[in-house]
């Protein structure tokens, strides 16, 4: 009876373990269970007369499973030790509280940082001894289970930032959720980061300041080079011995120098701290290329240099890029191939080539190739950063500042392009650019609007220099034109043997020197089209040599072209009509000049506001030699008074040529208030006087900047006697009977 009764007590001791480790480890409450069931069953059946051996087995088996519920229970305490043991070791501040709210578990990380002792805190609430909050770098992530902000916490350490995180953890069947918190200390990366927005913020300010002592500089150094320029111009006007023009050329030549030089390094810094940016517009792409070469013309004929062009004729008429930027890149890498060469000739071609980089696109390809001494291997590597140059040391031949590859450069690439150079020693050099430029939809291309050569045409080519003949029998031959190059002592000889053949040569194509030294023998051996009244003789000229021409004519040439040579006008000279060639040919005007009068300012009244005596004096002797009646305004004060005085005496001014910077009152300031004299909607130039800034601010922000402000154009110091004569034509044309701004 004694054993069923310790039986039944067994059973129920453990029943009522499983019960309390419901909350535990369910594995154990199961087993537990079991066994406490398994048992009370023996006990409930018990008869003593079944004898010992059934008992002895069941506490054998009872003693085996209580062996494993103590295994059990160890791993569970070790599981629950090493939890604890990685929550203390843990750098985190790291807290549970339970479902009231209040503290079930701290690390020793916790009690470290706040001073505190674990059995203080558990039981009570959480109080977080807060000093502050960082709303602005709080990283957003709120919602019901989690909240993460950054905070400013009172700790034995003094006053540390946090990035507190509070998120709740799962229940266990029906227990309520507990809420655990971490707090990472980010101190030392908040301040991090504060001192690089602090590094970021006075780059910003250096930026700034450097930009605003640019503009200043660039202000205060172009303010006497117009004087020094101008007044130099103007001196070269007047009657002076040979020695005096000497003198005054070198002034004007070192003047303008400098002048370039500044700008390189003004431009330079400006690249540097990003100022540049690009205004992509549709331009006409053979335009651009025709005005970098004759602009730099003059310069390699100085040096005796051949300079020319070609666009291939597939190259769309018009593409979408910035211009000016391409213009200057342009400028540059010609300029420097006049400057580095010796002999022969410097050439600019352009066409269309596959993208390496992008399957399926094409780049516009550009090559500046000269003839110069080429640039040596070891300087490959580093001729395209900034002060460098090919030739180095104190006995280099060339001066300058370095910086035009530099600035080319940084161009091209901020233009989404590439820039490179191939050379050798002695065999000149090659400098590519490669631009992504988009193309207007339903562009034409160049070819379309060149005259289309008559079937049977072949052309012989004798050009004493080898770029202007290598860029010819280029252009011919990519019109599908065959063509010869021939040497003046074999030209007469291969013409003779072509028309032996009965492949004559239809057309020549020579230049002066040549055409007056035997060329013009080849002429009779010529076979005319039938499609034109006579063979043609082409000779090229350069610019001073046009007067050579009615003598060449009598020798049988049918017309001439000015270097550089056009593509478009050498194909017109050779294959059109008689009747559609012009009678001369040469490099554009200057914009607005073509009909100018000597005096085109004649009888107009114009209004200068300018501080400076000297550049007051200079523009004031530029505008009374084109003909004007000018009054002199020393400050933007004075200038509006002008106006009114000459308003209200029915006698306007045509023309306010403004300085931007002047005491008491801008230029900007001025203009406003004297735009207001005048009825809302006047136009300038009709009913009221354009307003022209006439600054030594020269950079393109500037101008876009003075325009913004309700000026009428722009003219930068130091400026030519030519620039200010093209502003009086553009806005003024021909001279009005009255003054433009009378009120």
């Amino acid at each position: 009876m004694r054993v069923r009764v310790a039986t039944a007590i067994l059973a129920f001791a453990l029943i009522g373990i499983a019960i309390t480790s419901m909350g535990g480890t369910a594995a154990l409450a199961l087993l537990c269970a079991f066994l406490g069931g398994a048992l009370l069953a023996v006990a409930a059946g018990w008869r003593p007369e079944a004898g010992r051996g059934p008992l002895e087995a069941l506490a054998n088996r009872l003693d085996s499973s209580l062996e494993s519920i103590k295994d059990l229970q160890w791993e569970v305490r070790e599981r629950e030790t090493r939890y604890r043991d990685l929550l203390d070791h843990q750098d985190e501040v790291i807290a549970r509280r339970d479902a009231d709210g209040l503290l079930s578990f701290v690390n020793d990380a916790f009690c470290r940082t706040f001073g505190v002792n674990r059995p203080d805190v558990l039981g009570r609430p959480l109080s977080l001894p807060i000093l502050a909050s960082d709303a602005a770098r709080d990283k957003g992530t709120h919602s019901a289970s989690r909240n993460t902000r950054v905070i400013e916490l009172a700790t034995v350490s003094g006053p540390r930032w946090f990035l507190w995180e509070d998120f709740a953890l799962p229940g266990n069947g029906k227990a309520r959720s507990e809420t655990q918190s971490v707090g990472r200390d980010v101190t030392e990366q908040r301040e991090a980061e504060l001192a690089l927005a602090r590094a970021r913020d006075q780059a910003l300010t250096a930026s700034q300041a450097k930009s605003q002592f640019l503009a200043s500089m660039s202000h205060e150094i172009r303010t006497p080079m117009n004087g020094i320029l101008g007044m130099t111009d103007l001196l070269l006007d007047t009657k002076l011995s040979p020695e005096q023009l000497t003198y005054a050329r070198a002034i004007s030549t070192s003047a303008t120098t400098l002048l370039a030089l500044i700008d390189e390094v003004l431009d330079f810094s400006k690249v540097e701290a990003g100022k540049i940016g690009l205004r992509p517009a549709p331009f006409q792409i053979s335009g651009t290329i025709q005005g970098v070469v004759e602009l730099l013309a003059p310069r390699a004929r100085d040096k005796r240099l051949e300079i020319g062009w070609f666009a291939a004729p597939d190259l769309p008429r018009t593409v979408i890029g910035d211009e000016m930027r391409i213009r200057q890149v342009l400028m540059n890498l010609v300029g420097n191939a006049i400057k580095f060469t010796e002999e022969g000739g410097v050439s600019l071609t352009a066409k269309w080539v596959p993208d390496p980089t992008h399957e399926g696109r094409t780049v516009l390809r550009f090559d500046v190739a000269d003839t110069g001494p080429g640039v040596p291997p070891q300087a490959l590597g580093r001729i395209f950063s900034e002060f460098e140059q090919a030739e180095q040391g104190p006995a280099r031949r060339h001066g300058g500042t370095g910086l035009g590859l530099a600035i080319s450069k940084k161009l091209v690439q901020a233009m989404g392009g590439e820039i490179r150079v191939d050379s050798r020693p002695g065999s000149g050099a090659i400098f590519t650019v490669e631009l992504p430029l988009d193309v207007p939809a339903r562009t034409p291309a160049l070819c379309e609007a060149w005259p289309k050569p008559p079937a049977g045409e072949r052309v012989l080519i004798v050009l004493n220099g080898q770029v202007e003949a290598g860029l010819t029998e280029t252009l011919l031959s990519a019109i599908g034109i065959p063509a010869a190059r021939a040497s003046l002592q074999d030209c007469a000889r291969i013409a003779e043997r072509a028309a032996g053949k009965g492949e004559p040569f239809t057309a020549l194509f020579t230049d002066k020197a040549s055409a007056e030294n035997g060329a013009s023998a080849v002429i009779p051996l010529l076979a005319c089209p039938s499609s034109q009244s006579k063979p043609r003789a082409v000779v090229t000229i350069d610019p001073s040599e046009r007067n050579a021409y009615p003598a060449l004519s009598e020798k049988g040439f049918t017309g001439y072209l000015v270097r550089p040579v056009r593509p478009a006008s050498a194909l017109t000279q050779l294959f059109a009509p008689i009747a559609d060639i012009p009678q001369t040919e040469g490099p554009l005007d200057p914009p607005d000049s073509a009909g100018r009068s000597p005096h085109p300012a004649k009888g107009l009244t114009i209004l200068l506001a300018e501080d400076n005596d000297i550049n007051a004096l200079l523009a004031r002797t530029v505008l009374q030699k084109a003909g004007a009646a000018v009054v002199h305004a020393r400050n933007g004060a004075e200038a509006i008074a002008r106006v009114r005085e000459a308003n209200e005496a029915e006698r306007g001014f045509d023309l306010v040529l403004m300085d931007i910077h002047m005491p008491d009152m801008d230029g900007v300031e001025a203009a406003s208030r004297i735009r207001a004299l005048y009825p809302a909607g006047a136009r300038p130039g009709a009913n009221r006087p354009p307003i022209v800034a006439l600054t030594a601010s020269a950079f393109t922000e500037d101008r876009a900047s003075f325009l913004a402000s309700g000026l009428d154009d722009y003219l930068a110091k130091p400026f030519e006697k030519t620039d200010l004569e093209n502003i009086l034509v553009r806005w003024l044309g021909a001279p009005p009977s009255a003054g433009a701004g009378a009120a």
